[in-house]
């Protein structure tokens, strides 16, 4: 009995390593077929073990001699943002594709091939099966396609207007000035760097998604009282400091505030997304 399971256990691995090379030969036969620059990734970059370990295991293979090649730079998920166009000036080209054993991607720089994707739906899908982990409160805009997409569509579109979109434009500008002001305040003049960029940003989304979609405008820590005042007097939302906001309300069922419950959520959102609903 344990050497069945010591096969078992075996045999597993193995056969995932045999599957995903038979995979991975079968889309590049599929990239070449296609004509275009090809580059072959080990595993997608989207791949979730791969995703929750890449940020401590990347560390230590940056120091080896792969780094510098350009596939192991395209394998992290942000590529397009640490690269930007430079994948593009070695491959010469505005448009190639990354090929891995789950899937092709098609990248482009080509501003005449984003119009023809992005103007004709029916014939660019999107890949949905990529977005099933946002389907965290059901399906919705972003994890739908053809008539189903309509319908989400049709429901979430009214708020997306002029009158919303120049508050948003308004208290993001106003909670970006109060997110420096608090960061030059807090600043120790022996130690100018900041070590919360990443936080203080989600925060400042945060903050901007309350005032725009409950009406409730949320003060950093350090915004000067005549500045909320004079914020209140340009709109017709209420104010609180970050002190006030957090406080539990008084009334009701709830545990928690607005704030509260949305920073908890988005700390743990990576949690939310890799691993299925039964294991959390």
């Amino acid at each position: 009995m344990p050497s069945i399971l010591l096969l078992t256990l075996l045999a597993l691995p193995l056969t995932y390593f045999l599957n995903s090379l038979w995979c991975l030969r079968r889309n590049i036969a599929a990239a070449k077929a296609s004509g275009l620059p090809y580059v072959v990734l080990p595993w997608s970059n989207l791949n979730r073990p791969w995703l929750l370990s890449s940020p401590f295991i990347l560390p230590y293979l940056n120091k080896l001699p792969i780094r510098d090649a350009l596939w192991f730079r395209l394998l992290s998920v942000d590529w397009p943002w640490r690269t930007q166009y430079s994948a593009f000036h070695e491959l010469a080209c505005d448009n190639f594709l990354l090929v891995s054993p789950a899937r092709i991607f098609f990248n482009t720089a080509d501003a005449a091939v984003i119009d023809q994707i992005t103007t004709r739906r029916n014939d660019f899908p999107k890949p949905v099966e990529v977005y099933g982990s946002l389907d965290l409160y059901g399906k919705n805009v972003v994890t739908t396609e053809g008539s189903l997409w309509k319908h989400h569509r049709k429901t979430v579109s009214p708020p997306f207007n002029e009158k919303n979109n120049r508050m948003v434009w308004i208290e993001s500008l106003r909670q970006a000035q109060s997110m420096v002001k608090a960061w030059m305040a807090d600043r120790p003049e022996s130690s100018p760097t900041l070590l919360t960029v990443a936080e203080d940003c989600m925060r400042l989304s945060l903050y901007v998604i309350s005032c725009a979609g409950f009406g409730v405008r949320v003060d950093w820590s350090g915004v000067e009282e005549n500045q909320r005042e004079q914020s209140l007097a340009n709109g017709h939302v209420s104010s609180n400091t970050e002190k006030d906001a957090k406080k539990t309300e008084g009334s009701g069922d709830h545990e928690m505030s607005y704030v509260d419950a949305l920073q908890n959520l988005l700390h743990n959102m990576i949690w939310i997304l890799v691993f299925p609903t039964g294991l959390l």
